[in-house]
């Protein structure tokens, strides 16, 4: 586990939409786990921000033991849910970037949506090779 030499633990959690289709909670679970065997975070966690979907970000952040948490949005750009849902549920007001606010006696920090990441752009590019590999075999 990773520790940060204090004391304080260092959790991240994945933010969804949620989906009422399993499939899009295994892709979420895939990512978790791969993210927990890097072994830079001590706790990762799943959180989805439409309001009909649980765990809800605010209840997985309470639950959490780690003093630092990052909030990592899996959208492609800002929306509803980061604008409007998670800062409603979290208590802060939205502003572009890096948002860092006190919650439950724990510092979570809210990062960008993943879409404008160059590794976006190269998943996309892999889709389409994969694609025409397949096609072609």
């Amino acid at each position: 586990m990773c520790g940060n030499g204090s004391g304080s633990k260092r959790g991240l959690v994945i933010v969804g939409h949620g989906s009422k289709l399993h499939y899009y909670r295994e892709v979420m679970e895939f990512h978790r786990e791969r993210i927990k065997k890097a072994g830079f975070f001590d706790e990762v966690e799943l959180a989805f921000a439409a309001h009909d979907r649980k765990p809800t970000v605010d209840e997985v952040v309470k639950r959490m033991k780690s003093k630092e948490i990052y909030l990592v949005p899996l959208f492609m750009a800002y929306g509803v849910h980061t604008v409007e849902e998670l800062p409603e549920l979290l208590g802060f007001e939205f502003k572009e970037g890096v948002v860092e606010i006190e919650m439950d006696k724990k510092r979570v920090i809210l990062c960008e949506p993943v879409g404008k990441d160059e590794l976006i752009t190269h998943a996309i590019l892999n889709r389409v090779m994969a694609a025409i590999n397949e096609l072609s075999e």
